[in-house]
């Protein structure tokens, strides 16, 4: 979600109890692209699996 206020992305994912929670590693991106990089590279298999 991007937060214009602060101009960063924030970066939430849904658990189980189907609520969507901060990602730990990095809870915010300054940039689109970073943003991108976090997700794909997913450390703790929230995105993918």
């Amino acid at each position: 979600t991007y937060v214009r206020k602060s101009n960063r992305w924030k970066i939430y994912w849904q658990r189980a109890d189907l609520k969507w929670h901060s990602y730990p590693p990095a809870p915010e991106a300054v940039f689109f692209d970073e943003f991108l990089a976090i997700v794909e590279e997913d450390d703790h298999g929230c995105f993918w699996g």
